[in-house]
């Protein structure tokens, strides 16, 4: 349904330049037609696309859509379209088509934060060039949200102001009617070949919609393309980053390599210099014999000295000592430091077996708990060889469907402890999606003291203002690296897309186990899983 205030806060030159951008002429025409604008056909075929827009923006922001009784040639005649109610107004109609033909902008749309909607809607450029500006601008008037059909509006008016309405995408506002006409001679011909035939102009219509899906197939196709060559150059970036990080590494070893030269250039010079210090020092003590030699006068001093440098070899010898018990002393902190950091490791090791045991009994009580032992049935007896069990978590998948349709949050940890029960616990990865915008430190630190194991990438900006973030083949490459260790594969995802990866481990005899919300898992999934656990309220917090 419309936004009651786009009556209001939207002008009639606007909602026409508005139309224009929206539609091509075979959908002006088809939705003049249908709503039974002009109730005559021939009247109809006859009016320029700058008149047909110009009714369907008088009857969208003034009209009540109810077709007339015409008089024509003495006798009543009034429009009937095989498609519509006769209560059906022209707003709600025109509505339901601007809808149906702007369904993926407002899917895109709706997924968004309002933040992210300010930040990728900011300007109307990009949206121009791309060619979907109108189905946005549609999506953000009809949302639920005051904050975006707000934006909405300042996007519009800003837009109409700054291009001033006369032209957009390159081609003329209101005019080039040249296809208008060929499809006004086209249902022309039809009409007057229907009445020969039984036929109708709505016969033609439906032609036109069966070739405009065979056109949106297409588009879907492309779609798919394009999706394929963006993950080829995400590979291709992530290459060029590794080759970049290899260039910096042999950068750092060159600056190591100069630094090195630099200090045996030094070390030359001070070698140098002590051949010199050395060539000096025995000039020395040649003339310091001739100077023993002659003053003998001196001999009573030289004896103190002599005796000075007897204490002073002795002090060097106790030096020596000091400085070798020192070294014993530093050696046996080494010893006994490596000695505490094994025990550190050791009471670490301990630890995680202890919280991995605390959290199998966890597991195994809960499962036993939440078991019903039936009239007649032995309880489930626990063997000392369980199934090994991998969990995988696509956390963006579940976080979404659990929002969209509850308004909740997964609780992740009971999640764990009821799917793995009394089994033997591999391991457990929680796929996450990083936005900058958003801090999910604490988030990540509870799923990982509870026993995931985190694995993040951030969310990728495209150049059109869209964004990519998904773990569907990392997953994939998980699972089957590990698929040689485990029993039972787990996937906590509703995605279709993991039907040939289901596929492939049941030919590994391996089981497969699906985890999800019922309204948004896909059928395929479900059936080709050996067992599907849909998720309730019990697991939502």
């Amino acid at each position: 349904m419309p936004n009651p205030n786009l009556k209001l806060k939207v002008r009639r030159d606007q909602f026409t330049w508005f139309l224009d951008l929206l539609l091509d002429e075979r959908e002006i025409f088809q939705l003049s037609a249908s709503a039974s604008i002009i109730p005559d056909f021939d009247r109809l075929y006859a009016l320029s696309k700058r008149e047909l827009l110009a009714s369907l923006t008088d009857a969208f922001l003034g009209g009540t859509g109810e077709p007339k009784n015409t008089i024509e040639n003495g006798r009543t005649y009034t429009p009937k379209s095989p498609e519509i109610k006769r209560d059906t107004s022209v707003e709600e109609l025109a509505s339901q088509f601007f809808t149906q033909k702007a369904q993926a902008a407002i899917s895109r749309v709706g997924y968004m934060e309002v933040s992210e909607i300010e930040t990728f809607f900011k300007t109307s450029e990009v949206l121009i060039e791309a060619g979907d500006f109108a189905e946005i601008v549609w999506a953000l008037l009809t949302d639920q949200r005051r904050e975006v059909v707000e934006h909405g509006y300042k996007l519009l008016n800003r837009t109409y102001e700054s291009l001033e309405g006369p032209h957009v995408n390159g081609r003329e506002t209101l005019s080039n009617t040249e296809q208008l006409s060929e499809i006004h001679q086209q249902y022309a011909y039809d009409s007057e070949d229907g009445q020969q035939h039984g036929e109708s102009p709505i016969q033609a219509i439906e032609q036109l919609e069966q070739q405009l899906a065979n056109s949106k197939a297409n588009y879907t196709s492309l779609e798919q393309e394009h999706s394929r060559l963006d993950q080829q150059r995400t590979f291709l970036l992530e290459e060029n980053k590794g080759l970049k990080s290899e260039a910096d590494a042999c950068n750092e070893n060159n600056k190591r390599l100069e630094n090195l030269e630099e200090e045996n250039r030094i070390l030359r010079e001070q070698v140098a210099q002590y051949v010199q210090d050395t060539e000096e020092l025995q000039q020395l003590a040649e003339e310091r014999e001739l100077l023993i030699v002659e003053k003998e006068q001196l001999a009573e001093k030289l004896r103190e000295y002599e005796q000075v440098k007897a204490a002073k070899e002795t002090f060097t010898t106790d030096l020596k000592l000091v400085e070798e018990a020192v070294y014993k002393g530093h050696q046996g902190l080494e010893d006994f430091q490596r000695s505490l950091d094994n025990h550190f490791d050791a009471l670490e090791n301990c630890h995680q077996a202890a919280r991995g045991a605390l959290n199998q009994i966890r597991q195994t009580l809960a499962y036993l708990d939440s078991q019903r032992v039936t009239e007649g049935e032995r309880p489930y007896s626990i063997t000392s060889e369980q199934p090994r069990v991998g969990v995988f978590v696509d956390v963006q998948n579940m976080f979404y469907a659990a929002k969209d349709r509850f308004g909740r949050r997964v609780d992740y940890i009971k999640l764990l402890d009821l799917i793995v029960g009394p089994r033997y616990l591999m391991v457990a990865y929680a796929y996450v999606v990083q936005i900058p915008e958003i801090n999910q430190s604490s988030f990540l630190s509870l799923l990982e003291h509870n026993g995931y194991t985190i694995k993040s990438k951030d969310l990728r900006l495209r150049g059109d203002g869209s964004a990519k973030g998904d773990w569907d083949v990392g997953i994939a490459v998980d699972v089957v690296s590990m698929l040689g260790s485990l029993d039972v594969v787990i996937l906590a995802s509703g995605d279709g897309d993991f039907c040939p990866l289901a596929e492939l481990i049941k030919q590994q005899d391996k089981r497969v186990e699906v985890v999800a919300f019922e309204h948004n898992t896909s059928m395929d999934l479900q059936q080709i899983a050996d067992q599907f656990f849909p998720i309730g309220d019990e697991l939502l917090i």
